[in-house]
């Protein structure tokens, strides 16, 4: 309020001072600019009615009247402008002596100029003309010195104005730093007021915002900081009820993750972005012991086993999901008596910033599903051995009965007979080849290493396989190189394998499209790879092809979806590694790898 007050002091004197220069303008433009105005046009006037005195003597009467009539009304006008706008006693008696001189004066004019052209009244009139000039010019000396004594108000008015103008100048001046003092030693004591206690209750926003929701705002008061200090008590005391509520929330919740955790079934490790162990669950803690406390432990040193360590170690370090149904991922440990297979899940855990945070680890434990695999791969072994030679005999009996050896047959017999000898033929490769994997799977058709030239390996199924490719229209490349080393292989098996890629090829391969067989080294294994121009493999199946029973569908069936499956199972048991790429419609390459002999 005290601001207001001043801010109308100082504006109530800036408009004294400037209704006062304002006065003193309007004087001198109302008042002398318009007796000036008035004086120049009676002076015109009679210079005017002088002209028409002029017209006169040189006979034009009618023109004379004429000017003389106009410029009487204009002096006329001007001399009663003139009256009202006097301001000096000067111009006043200028004036009043104007009016007193200008009637004797217009009364002799207006008989000369009626009686000019009258016989009768010619001479008077005459008499008249000869006794006006005086007149006339004691009218042209008042109305300039009219003109003089106006100019000179002027120049008083205008030094007047200048001395008001100078007056208010300073008078504003003074008013405006006596209330600017005044307003700057109120706005000190009211900062002082107001912010000390805003200070207080910045202060205490911090302590509510570094978690101390227990201590008071400033003393109460009656204004507004009063209010936002109530405010604030108010906020603290409903911050700490929400922390209470959330803690107990939170609590609770950890109980039950807690709870969770130790009642899950499957061995879980919890690490931080260090590799350091955060958690085992009970089920961990009865395969790897109980679970270090402080300091944190790293993994390595609790933990022997490679393919865990390396699961967690690719989560923290690269960021990378270790899960699947690989092999590789299948970890075997010993617990009590028996021997357990568990599979491993490894999983990256990242905060809401997106920053690592750690990595969980779980074991899934599938030893019944070993068990049944197991169970089952006995089951198709004893199977396929057992129809093994029901199956040979009938066989031989098509064999026979094709060599007439029952009599000659007619044409539809040996239709049938045709086609009774090609399911059977299909069904001893399926029966070799379930074999084949169970020997796989069970360790009884281990390969005979020996060190063979890689380029060795690849001419005996080029040879054998380029009669199919040439009636098919396939053309099939063997790319060469003399530098290839000694690979450690069992020649029978990688045949085998190499026989079955390049088969594959060519049956899944156009006419006019080629197979390209090719091998190179690097500095521990040779990769050999097989490439197609055929359809080319849908991306959902390429992780799947290795798998048993496993044909894409729509490509040409020549089997039962073993070959590949028993392909990498021999490769896996060289130590090796098979892998496909495909694009559909262009084609695909097959490639393994195998160890060079050392």
């Amino acid at each position: 309020m005290t601001l207001v007050l001043l801010m109308g002091f100082v504006m109530s004197g800036a408009s004294i001072a400037f209704f006062s220069i304002t006065q003193s303008v309007d004087r001198v433009l109302q008042g002398n600019f318009r007796t000036i105005l008035a004086a120049q046009e009676m002076n015109s006037s009679l210079q005017e009615q002088e002209t028409a005195f002029a017209l006169l003597a040189t006979g034009d009467s009618r023109e004379a009247t004429s000017a003389y009539t106009l410029s009487k009304e204009a002096f006329e006008k001007a001399l009663q402008d003139a009256t009202r706008t006097v301001i000096t006693d000067e111009q006043r008696h200028i004036v009043a002596d104007m009016k007193t001189a200008y009637l004797p004066y217009r009364g002799r004019a207006f008989r000369v100029f009626k009686g000019w052209d009258d016989p009768t009244i010619s001479g008077l009139a005459k008499s008249e003309w000869s006794s006006l000039r005086p007149e006339f010019q004691k009218m042209r000396t008042l109305s300039r010195k009219l003109l003089t004594a106006s100019r000179l108000a002027i120049l008083m008015d205008n030094d007047r104005a200048r001395e008001s103008s100078k007056t208010a100048f300073w008078k504003s001046v003074s008013i405006t730093i006596a209330s600017m003092l005044l307003a700057a030693v109120f706005a000190t004591t009211m900062i002082r007021r107001i912010l000390t206690p805003l200070a207080a209750l910045g202060h205490h926003a911090e302590r509510i915002a570094s978690g101390d929701l227990s201590q008071h705002a400033i003393k109460p008061r009656a204004d507004e900081i009063g209010a936002l200090a109530d405010s604030f008590n108010e906020m603290a005391a409903k911050l700490a009820e929400v922390r209470k509520s959330e803690v107990r929330k939170m609590q609770r919740l950890e109980r039950i993750s807690e709870a969770a955790l130790e009642s899950l079934y499957d061995p879980l490790i919890i690490t931080d972005a260090k590799g350091r162990i955060i958690r085992l669950n009970k089920a961990a803690e009865a395969l790897f012991g109980p679970a270090p406390r402080t300091p944190r432990k790293p993994v390595a040193e609790h933990i022997s086993d490679r393919r865990i360590l390396k699961a967690i170690e690719d989560a923290i370090s690269v960021r990378q999901v270790s899960a699947g149904e690989d092999e590789s991922l299948q970890v075997q440990i010993l617990v009590g008596d028996d021997n357990k297979t568990y599979r491993l899940r490894a999983t990256p855990m990242t905060g809401d910033d997106g920053n690592l945070v750690g990595s969980v680890t779980v074991l899934e434990d599938i030893t019944y599903l070993k068990v049944l695999d197991r169970m089952k791969n006995e089951f198709i072994g004893v199977a396929s051995h057992e129809l093994r030679t029901p199956v040979t005999s009938l066989i031989l009996s098509v064999q026979l009965l094709r060599e007439g050896a029952a009599g000659p047959l007619s044409e539809a017999q040996s239709q049938v007979i045709e086609a009774q000898q090609q399911d059977l033929s299909r069904l001893e490769k399926l029966m070799r080849d379930l074999l084949d994997i169970t020997k796989l799977e069970a360790g009884m058709s281990s390969p005979r290493k020996e060190g063979i030239p890689a380029l060795d390996l690849m001419l005996q199924p080029v040879e054998n396989l380029k009669l199919q490719a040439s009636k098919k229209g396939v053309d099939l490349v063997l790319e060469t190189s003399d530098d290839l080393p000694l690979v450690q292989a069992d020649r029978n098996q990688i045949g085998r394998v190499l026989t079955n890629l390049v088969a594959n090829a060519i049956r899944h391969t156009p006419p006019g499209g080629h197979v390209k067989v090719r091998a190179d080294a690097s500095e521990n294994v040779v990769t050999f790879s097989v490439e197609d121009t055929g359809e080319g493999i849908p991306e959902e199946y390429r992780k799947r092809v290795f798998e048993r029973f496993v044909q894409v569908p729509g490509a040409t069936q020549g089997g039962a979806g073993l070959g590949l499956s028993i392909a990498n199972g021999i490769v896996k048991a060289h130590g090796g590694e098979m892998s496909v790429e495909s694009r559909i419609g262009i084609g695909s390459t097959f490639r393994f790898t195998l160890p060079i002999m050392r």
